[in-house]
């Protein structure tokens, strides 16, 4: 194992403090370059002259709304070939002790088993993934 990186499994529970979800299942993801998280609604809006983007998240039990005055959009390859456009935005991640900004896409998941995704670039520098283990953090 490299110096430094912490083993995790293919499953983590995981907190975002920054959008006030305690605790939900993320799927540790290899393939994806980016981390995803289901969102349950989003509008654009304007306040001051400042254009904001609010997402309703559903998850883990909590539903809650986050106003994001820095966002973009960026083209996302899904793993079945196909491109769309989604907000990305920054939030922290936190698993276990560990917690980590990162960027992440949002889509809608609610036809999918795990409503976050863990992809490489939250990954590299920092967690070596053990897919034959499951909640090795706890």
């Amino acid at each position: 194992m490299a110096r430094g990186m912490v083993t995790i499994g293919r499953l983590e529970h995981i907190a975002l403090p920054g959008i006030g979800v305690g605790r939900v299942e993320a799927k540790i993801d290899t393939g994806a370059f980016r981390s995803a998280l289901h969102y349950q609604a989003l509008k654009l809006s304007t306040k001051d002259g400042i254009r904001r983007l609010v997402v309703t998240f559903q998850m883990g039990g909590v539903r809650k709304v986050k106003v994001f005055r820095s966002y973009k959009r960026v083209t996302v390859k899904s793993s079945n070939g196909e491109s769309s456009r989604r907000y990305l935005i920054s939030t922290q991640v936190k698993l276990n002790g560990h917690i980590v900004r990162t960027q992440a896409t949002l889509f809608d998941r609610s036809d999918m088993k795990y409503q976050v995704l863990l992809g490489r670039k939250f990954l590299r520098g920092r967690f070596v993934v053990d897919v034959s283990r499951k909640n090795v953090l706890g």
